[in-house]
């Protein structure tokens, strides 16, 4: 499959007005109605830039990967639509693959076996199936378009921690808008733009149904698309995002409490009732998550994915090995630190084994840095002290390090791990740099 043409460059002219067109309309809309976009239009050329840079990796260097056999997908889907209307329905709209597999011919393509036999893989090209009807049917139009669907849910991230944290805009920006990992690993057709888009937008979305109570419809129904989003492409995600959410809005209303003596009391029934909800609503949810719907699947879900990743002529000598994954609370808790540090740090710079590891091993550095300064020059005490106190910093800190534990462990591949490490990238690197910023701003204060 030939994945880009000189057509697909003189397309690109015509979708990327049209996408910058609407652009600035809705940053007219939002100026009109008070709302902060100084960096809207410059963290999407951003994310365009850099899923250009993907394709032309994608398409020029490596000849295909993933991400064609999920545009060969979703290709084959949009087909389908005028040659089989019902069954594009049926699995577009139902992921009912297996009846429907038959209804591919000739005329629509098939798509890759691999993806379509793994319903997790194959709803990225369900959802882009919509993308490659509305893009020309274009490899590089349909990844133009996804890219700006996952910017809404990354842009909406930058609105929620600046709504909270007013005064640091230009450092939120670096850290959400224009990270190089996520605007290029983040912007494909691929599962990762998707769940990044969708699990920033189910923070602020969340933020607005539970913590502040304002367009509670509106944002409910947005929140039960992303969720529906990432339980579709990467189920144990939600695994990180939702305890940590719980948590969020456990210390989000005691903080509105100001009675020392009150929180006390009212601090464990809190605690029961949101911890109580949540166990209810994992319980509810593990039918529709497969094999992480309890832990001892995810454990084995785990060990399946690490064994897989380790194949070192699929997926090269950039690995790592933690030790085995055996399931006992004493192997998980023994191998926790030194995952959740491979996932938040690694790879080092000795430890780059391709070009593609070069930025996200900068990356690292950089954020190894930030850290180690941030707790050579703060008192830990004051650290936990201000991430207690600010109920989106616990928020970012707990789903972080979460998600940095299942990935670490379960990776034990470089390449794997700049990829699926993306989920939480955002919210640890401002939640470092907020915890600085705080505490720079109380030791002035104090001056």
């Amino acid at each position: 499959m030939i994945l880009l043409g000189i057509q697909d460059f003189f397309l690109g002219i015509v979708y990327l007005a049209i996408i910058y067109a609407l652009a600035y309309g809705l940053k007219s809309q939002h100026k009109k109605n008070g709302i902060d976009s100084q960096y809207f239009i410059s963290g999407l050329t951003a994310k365009l830039i850099g899923v250009t840079a993907f394709c032309l990796v994608y398409g020029l260097y490596y000849g295909g990967g993933d991400t064609a056999d999920y545009f060969k997908g979703s290709l084959a889907l949009a087909n389908l639509l005028t040659e089989d209307f019902d069954a594009f329905c049926s699995i577009v709209f139902e992921n009912e693959l297996e009846k429907n597999l038959y209804a591919f011919t000739k005329e629509t393509g098939n798509p890759a076996w691999h993806i379509w036999r793994d319903p997790n893989s194959f709803a990225v090209s369900r959802y882009s199936a919509i993308f490659c009807l509305l893009g020309a049917k274009s490899f590089l139009i349909t990844s133009l378009l996804t890219a700006s669907f996952s910017y809404i849910g990354i842009w909406k991230l930058y609105r929620l921690f600046t709504i909270n944290f007013p005064g640091t805009k230009k450092g939120l920006a670096i850290c959400i808008l224009f990270m190089p990992s996520l605007i290029f690993w983040g912007s494909g057709i691929m599962k990762d733009s998707y769940v990044l888009g969708a699990a920033c937008w189910f923070s602020y979305n969340f933020y607005h149904v539970f913590i502040i109570r304002k367009k509670i419809l509106f944002n409910a129904f947005l929140l039960i698309i992303n969720i529906s989003i990432i339980m579709t492409l990467k189920p144990y995600v939600i695994l990180s995002i939702l305890p940590g959410a719980l948590l969020w809005l456990n210390n989000a209303y005691l903080k509105q409490v100001s009675s020392g003596f009150v929180k006390i009391l009212v601090m464990p029934l809190l605690g029961l009732i949101i911890l109580g909800g949540g166990f209810l609503l994992y319980r509810n949810m593990g039918s529709l998550m497969g094999d992480y719907g309890n832990i001892d699947q995810a454990v084995e879900k785990a060990k399946i994915i690490q064994q897989d990743l380790l194949r070192e002529e699929q997926y090269g000598v950039n690995n790592y090995n933690l030790g085995k994954i055996d399931g006992t609370a004493g192997g998980m808790t023994s191998i926790a630190p030194l995952a959740i540090f491979t996932a938040l740090y690694r790879p080092l710079f000795f430890e780059i084994g391709s070009p593609m590891m070069v930025i996200s091993a900068i990356e690292n550095t950089m954020l190894l840095l930030l850290t180690l300064f941030l707790f050579l020059k703060t008192n830990p005490r004051k650290i936990f002290r201000i991430i207690l106190y600010e109920p989106l910093l616990l928020y970012s800190i707990f789903f972080s390090l979460l998600l940095a534990f299942g990935v670490g462990m379960a990776s034990t591949n470089f390449g794997a791990l700049t990829r699926y490490k993306i989920p939480f990238m955002p919210y640890y690197f401002s939640a470092i740099y907020l915890i600085y910023s705080l505490n720079t701003k109380k030791e002035k204060r104090n001056i």
